[in-house]
């Protein structure tokens, strides 16, 4: 009967060699966090009172993370594509519900849109490089 050995030293060199999930899913984890920040942000910012705002905030933070997450779990390209569009409804969510007269309000969803945007973007773009990462 053969004894096979692991080697503590070959171990470590296999775990060097591996891509941390990480480090390879980064826009995933920054998505979360900002779909997080996003939905505390009426809270964080004083802007709870205006409902619209709150609601637009809650729901498209929500989305995002949970988004972010399904992409964790699942390990889909199509996740981008939806963050992607909910980075450009942030951006223009002001104007089309019609807050954008209150700056930290119009701030918060403008720059953490604009966040999601790019993340999104460059996750697909990596993903057109490295077919074969998901």
């Amino acid at each position: 009967m053969a004894h096979i050995s692991h080697h503590p030293a070959s171990c470590r060199e296999e775990r060097r060699t591996e891509p941390s999930l990480l480090l390879l899913y980064w826009q995933d984890w920054a998505c979360m966090a900002l779909g997080v920040l996003l939905a505390a942000s009426p809270w964080l910012l004083g802007y709870a009172g205006r409902e619209d705002a709150m609601l637009n905030a809650v729901l498209s933070g929500f989305l995002v993370a949970a988004l972010a997450a399904l992409s964790l779990t699942l390990l889909d390209r199509w996740e981008a594509y939806l963050t992607l569009m909910l980075g450009l409804w942030l951006i223009l969510s002001p104007w089309l519900l019609r807050f954008d007269n209150v700056d930290r309000v119009k701030f918060a969803h403008l720059a953490i849109g604009a966040f999601i945007l790019v993340i999104a973007a460059q996750e697909i773009w990596q993903n057109r490089r490295a077919p074969d990462r998901r």
